[in-house]
């Protein structure tokens, strides 16, 4: 079962972060299959045959989870946080099919195991893309905007599952925002009336164009509008169920 699992296919020119990998729908029959035959491997295991010990849950789980990363790895490269993305909506997809399915096999190990692979692909998302960030607003304002605003243009048209949607958007609020107020706050309190004519006039004269300087709640709609997939179009997650792992994301008009 492993080697089929490694023998998925998936289109890498034709792939983004929204793409379903084929192995999502093998992984499912997989534990089904496991699940369905339990006394008979554990026998086999008493007896004191462990040949079928790759094939236990966890390390099918792992297997598909390499999988995916090798193929994210592939399909991304260059793109700074989209790979975990695409990671992350899989394993969404996959604790979807279990919870529809009603699925045995999900019980708490193997969700928790699912829950685990997220976290650590979250964690790596946000170090590579809004982490760096917040070092950069507490030295630099401007800097810091022309980044900010950069990341946002780069990752509006990614789409992503809609409960892990709503949740990056908070915890990219949460994690940029309060350093920012606390930024635009002391630079208030120590430039004084002189030294912001000062600071414009130097502006002037190398010939930069002063930079706008945003609201945080200007910063919070910019942060609303990430992962909406193309301009005026919604992901909708799901689509036509035709079984396991190959269902088609569809998009819907707002």
């Amino acid at each position: 079962m492993e080697m089929a699992l490694r023998g998925t296919f998936l289109d890498i020119r034709n792939s983004n972060e929204s793409t379903i990998h084929p192995a999502n729908g093998l992984l499912m029959h997989a534990l089904q299959s496991f699940s369905a035959n339990t006394y008979m491997v554990q026998s086999i295991l008493a007896n004191g045959d462990y040949s079928t010990e790759p094939y236990c849950r966890f390390n099918l789980l792992q297997c598909w989870a390499s999988e995916l990363e090798k193929d994210a790895e592939m399909m991304c490269r260059g793109e700074k946080g989209r790979k975990y993305i695409f990671l992350m909506n899989n394993m969404y997809d996959v604790l979807q099919m279990m919870r529809r399915q009603g699925a045995t096999f999900a019980d708490v190990g193997l969700v928790s195991r699912l829950d685990s692979l997220i976290q650590r692909y979250k964690k790596s998302y946000f170090d590579q893309c809004w982490v760096p960030l917040t070092g950069t607003c507490r030295l630099n304002l401007d800097k810091f905007t022309a980044e900010f605003l950069a990341t946002c243009d780069n990752q509006r048209t990614w789409k992503v599952t809609a409960q892990l949607r709503y949740q990056l958007r908070q915890e990219i609020v949460d994690l940029t925002l309060p350093s920012y107020e606390l930024s635009l706050s002391t630079l208030s309190a120590n430039q004084s009336w002189f030294s912001a004519l000062l600071c414009s006039f130097k502006r002037v004269t190398a010939g930069k164009k002063k930079q706008k300087r945003y609201t945080s709640e200007e910063l919070a709609q910019e942060i609303r509008g990430l992962f909406e997939g193309s301009t005026g179009v919604a992901a909708n997650w799901g689509g036509e169920d035709t079984g396991f792992g190959t269902r088609q994301l569809h998009l819907s008009y707002q």
